[in-house]
C-alpha cells in the first residue's frame, strides 16, 4: 500500500534509508525523532502519510521563508491543490481565507511566529491534526533559546492543539541536541530512528589564509570551481559585496524584498544563476539536487550549523566538493555576532528596575529608545515576562554565552585539526570513522576540478519569472 502511494503520488520506485521505518512509525500514532542525512528525503516522511488517513491535516512548522516556499512549491508541481503557507508573504484576507478552509487542506506550512499567533491557534484547534510536523527541528536547540523564542513554545502549543502524533526531523543532532528537541516538544518516549550524518560524496577542504587575501583565494578558487555554487558569508553586506566580483552570482539575504527572493531562488533552482553568495536565510531543506560546490568565505558558528549549510552539495549523490576559507579573526566575528543576541548588564538592570516600579514594556521603550525588534531586547522581554528575576536572567546568559564559546571552539578545533576531518565530524555526532575516496584535504585524496568555462546566463526579470512559476501551477485554497 504504502509503495503504491510512493509510485502513484511521488513517482519513487522504493524508500530511501529510514523513510518507511519513519512514515509506519508515525501512521502507529508514535512521536518520532527522526534524524536523516541532508538530501535523505525527509519531506516524504511526512508529505506521505496523509494520503493513507482519511481526513485531518498535516501541520508543518519550517524555519524559513525560502524553504516553506520550495516545498509548497514541490507540491504544487506534483498536481495536489490542497496545501497552503502562512507567513509574512500573504495578506490580511489572505490569511483570514486560509484559516476558514482549514478543513479543505491537506497540508498547511507556516513559521512557529505565525503558530504562536493566537487567532491561527484558535482556528487550528478546532480541526483535527493528523500530524504536528516540525522540520529542521534542530532550531529548537540552536535558535530557541535566543532570538526565535517562539521556538521554546512549540511544545506548550502542541499541548493546546490535543497533542497530535508528532514528527521532528532533522539532518544533523548530537545527542544533547536530540535531548533538546525531545524536551522542548514535550515528546512521550518518541521513537528515535537516526542514520549516519556523513555525506560521502561530499569531499571536505579547509584553506587557511589571512583576512586581506581571503578574496584573491576566492577567486582562485571559483576558476577551477564546478558549478552550480553556494556561497556563505556571516554578513548582508558582505554578500553582496562578494556578489559583485563574482561573475554570474546573485546574493541573497533576509533583508531583500520578498519577490526578490522568490525570484532570486527559483532563478537557481532552475539554474538560471549558478552562484549564489547567501547568508544563512538560504538554503535549508532547499531542494536543489546538482550544487557541486558549498565555499564557506567566514566560517560557521557551530559543526551543526557546516553540516547544514555543506549539506545543500550533492543532493544528487555526485561527486561535490565543500570549502572553509579560514583566517585569523574569524573566531572574534562569530562571537561578536552571538554576543549581540543577549541584553547589556546595563538594559538588564535599567529594565528590571522599571518593570519593578510598574513601568509598561512600551514606556520604557519610549524613554530608553529600545527598538521592540531588537532580538536582544525581545530575549530579555520575553524572560520578564515569563517572571524570570533579574539575577535568574544574568546567569542563565552567563550559561549560553559558554555554551555558544564551547560550540565555536569546536569548530576551531576542526579547522585546526591535522587528521581526518570526516572523522571529526562523525566523532562530533557520536559515530564511527569510515575510510573512503575523496574524503578530505587531510587525508590527501581529494580529486581536482577541471578549470570551468563560464557560459552567458540569460536571467529573466523578476515579473516575467513569477508569473511562468505561478501560471504553471495549480491554485491553493
Amino acid at each position: 500500500m504504502m509503495e503504491d502511494v510512493l509510485k502513484q503520488i511521488f513517482r519513487y520506485d522504493g524508500f530511501r534509508d529510514g523513510q518507511r521505518q519513519i512514515v509506519e512509525s508515525v501512521l502507529d500514532g508514535h512521536d518520532t525523532v527522526a534524524i536523516l542525512p541532508t538530501g535523505g528525503g525527509k519531506s516524504i516522511c511526512y508529505q506521505l502519510p496523509s494520503y493513507l488517513q482519511t481526513t485531518g491535516l498535516t501541520l508543518i512548522v519550517s524555519p524559513l521563508l525560502s524553504l516553506i516556499e520550495d516545498q509548497v512549491m514541490q507540491i504544487k508541481r506534483r498536481g495536489e491543490r490542497s496545501v497552503a503557507k502562512l507567513t509574512s508573504l500573504e495578506s490580511r484576507d489572505q490569511k483570514d481565507h486560509i484559516l476558514r478552509h482549514l478543513n479543505q487542506l491537506r497540508y498547511l506550512y507556516l513559521s512557529p511566529e505565525q503558530l504562536a499567533v493566537p487567532q491561527i491557534q484558535q482556528r487550528l484547534a478546532d480541526i483535527k491534526i493528523n500530524l504536528f510536523v516540525v522540520d529542521e527541528a534542530h532550531c529548537i536547540s540552536q535558535w530557541g533559546h535566543e532570538f526565535r523564542t517562539e521556538y521554546a513554545k512549540l511544545g506548550s502549543i502542541r499541548k493546546q492543539l490535543g497533542n497530535p502524533t508528532c514528527l521532528a526531523l532533522t539532518a544533523t543532532a548530537t545527542n544533547q541536541v536530540e535531548q533538546d528537541i525531545i524536551q522542548g516538544l514535550a515528546l512521550t518516549q518518541p521513537n528515535r530512528i537516526r542514520h549516519s550524518v556523513n555525506r560521502p560524496e561530499i569531499q571536505l577542504i579547509v584553506e587557511q589564509t589571512e583576512q586581506n587575501e581571503k578574496d584573491a583565494v576566492l577567486k582562485r578558487r571559483l576558476k577551477t570551481t564546478n558549478r552550480p555554487c553556494v556561497i556563505y558569508t556571516t554578513t548582508r553586506k558582505e554578500a553582496e559585496r562578494i556578489a559583485a566580483f563574482v561573475p554570474q552570482a546573485a546574493y541573497y539575504h533576509a533583508g531583500l524584498e520578498p519577490e526578490d527572493r522568490q525570484l532570486i531562488q527559483q532563478q537557481f533552482l532552475h539554474d538560471e544563476i549558478d552562484c549564489l553568495v547567501c547568508t544563512s536565510a538560504f538554503g535549508m531543506g532547499v531542494d536543489k539536487g546538482n550544487v557541486r560546490t558549498v565555499i564557506h568565505y567566514t566560517m560557521p558558528a557551530t559543526i551543526e550549523a557546516y553540516m547544514q549549510e555543506i549539506g545543500r552539495a550533492g543532493r544528487d549523490g555526485q561527486p561535490s566538493t565543500a570549502v572553509l576559507l579560514y583566517a585569523p579573526g574569524d573566531p572574534q566575528l562569530q562571537q561578536f555576532l552571538a554576543d549581540k543576541q543577549y541584553a547589556s548588564l546595563l538594559w538588564i538592570d535599567q529594565v528590571t528596575q522599571s518593570r519593578g516600579q510598574g513601568e509598561s514594556f512600551e514606556s520604557i521603550e519610549q524613554r530608553l529608545h529600545l527598538e521592540p525588534d531588537d532580538p536582544a531586547y525581545r530575549l530579555l522581554k520575553s524572560q520578564l515576562k515569563e517572571g524570570k528575576t533579574k539575577s535568574q536572567i544574568i546567569d542563565w546568559q552567563e550559561n549560553r554565552k559558554k555554551i555558544r564559546l564551547r560550540e565555536l571552539m569546536q569548530m576551531i578545533n576542526y579547522i585546526q585539526n591535522t587528521f581526518c576531518r570526516r572523522a571529526f565530524i562523525l566523532e562530533h555526532f557520536g559515530e564511527k570513522p569510515v575510510v573512503q575516496d575523496r574524503c578530505c584535504d587531510n587525508c590527501g585524496t581529494l580529486t581536482v576540478d577541471e578549470p570551468v568555462i563560464e557560459v552567458d546566463v540569460n536571467q529573466l526579470d523578476w515579473k516575467r519569472r513569477l508569473e511562468e512559476v505561478f501560471f504553471s501551477s495549480r491554485p491553493s485554497v
